[in-house]
């Protein structure tokens, strides 16, 4: 009776499953049983990851069939990390139960960045880094930000560019809200990033200059703009906004505080007169 009653509790008893970390590609795969902060655990695979593809990577959560608190620890120092070298990380396929869950820890809420998908996570890394780091350039540089009246900025880093035999990087500033993580894949935010960097680099290669294409994330678009050009270091920089717009009081020192103190190279604002309906 005895040798009985042990054998049900053995069947009836939840079964916890260790965690196994796999690698394929840009995806870290999680199966099992998230009970720990497995962080030191992953953070190898992490980092392999992330040198083979540095805007990010995706962790794979279908296969979790559980999430502790502590376990959920592991988004939160993964992310942190992740950010820490200018790139993503985005979690695909969390059974609905667990999210749920997880959500309510603070800190792991609002850093985490859900897809239902490898797809849709992939698709929202490849539409831009969360700095958009670039590795050191060997030539002169003229950065367009494409914001204000980007289309007559354009028109003038173009012939900058030519002049000075110089790249030209279009930098499209996403603007995540400030109630989501930053992270965060934002669909419709990023195909329209997709459709500014697309017009605007067709419209650098119709006057034959060598552009590159950058998106970097934000919860100001000028902040984020001004902080990317700190960063670049590029030669100039190229600005044009609207006379109306530059009127504004507020919006005149907002642009000029934040260029003016950010910008190491030479720094033109062009004042134009017309707004055409693209700029942001």
């Amino acid at each position: 009776m005895g040798r009985i009653a042990f054998d049900i509790f053995n069947l009836t008893r939840k079964v916890v499953l260790p965690m196994i970390i796999q690698i394929e590609g840009d995806v870290v795969k999680l199966r099992g049983a998230l009970t720990e902060n497995q962080w030191p655990a992953l953070r190898s695979a992490v980092a392999l990851t992330l040198k083979k593809n540095p805007r990010g990577v995706i962790l794979d959560a279908t296969e979790l069939t559980e999430v502790s608190e502590s376990g959920a620890h592991t988004f939160l120092d993964a992310s942190q990390f992740i950010q820490s070298q200018n790139a993503r990380v985005v979690v695909a396929g969390l059974p609905s139960d667990i999210l749920e869950e997880i959500r309510k820890i603070p800190g792991v809420r609002s850093q985490l960045a859900v897809t239902t998908s490898i797809k849709e996570a992939r698709a929202s890394l490849e539409s831009g880094g969360m700095a958009a780091h670039i590795e050191r350039m060997e030539g002169p540089s003229v950065l367009v930000p494409l914001i204000g009246e980007w289309q007559r900025a354009l028109e003038f880093a173009a012939a900058q560019a030519f002049e000075r035999r110089a790249e030209i990087l279009l930098l499209y500033v996403l603007q995540v809200p400030r109630n989501l993580p930053l992270g965060v894949p934002v669909p419709e935010l990023e195909q329209e990033a997709e459709r500014i960097l697309t017009e605007a680099e067709r419209a650098s290669k119709r006057r034959g200059v060598k552009v590159r294409r950058l998106v970097t994330r934000s919860r100001d678009v000028m902040e984020g703009a001004a902080r990317f050009a700190a960063d670049t270091k590029s030669d100039l920089v190229v600005l044009a906004f609207a006379k109306d717009d530059l009127a504004r009081d507020d919006y005149r020192c907002t642009a000029m505080n934040t260029f003016c103190h950010e910008v190491a190279g030479d720094l033109a604002v062009l004042c134009v007169d017309n707004k055409p309906s693209a700029s942001r």
